[in-house]
């Protein structure tokens, strides 16, 4: 299911696509389109990764929540991996 979610990082604040999974391995969870930029202790990741979402519990911290287009709330995940190598979600990737 297609969805839009609100996400400020830096300063910035973007609508981002995103899609909510009902089934397989993500269910439950979103996984936005692949427009953000991550790093690790050896260096930068080479293409633009998605940000995995989640729904907050009693001790989020509401500065990580985002809502989307739905009134949903999720809560933003800045852990992702590429190939076999672990980033962390820094930034917007450059348009």
């Amino acid at each position: 299911m297609h969805r839009t979610v609100a996400v400020e990082l830096n300063g910035i604040l973007r609508q981002v696509p995103a899609e909510y999974h009902r089934t397989g391995h993500l269910a439950g969870r979103m996984l936005t389109a692949r427009v953000f930029h991550a790093t690790s202790p050896f260096g930068e990741c080479p293409v633009p990764v998605a940000m995995p979402l989640h729904r907050p519990t009693e001790r989020t911290d509401p500065r990580l929540i985002v809502v989307d287009d739905q009134i949903t709330r999720w809560v933003m995940g800045f852990k992702v991996q590429h190939g076999q190598r672990a980033y962390r979600i820094t930034d917007f990737y450059p348009l």
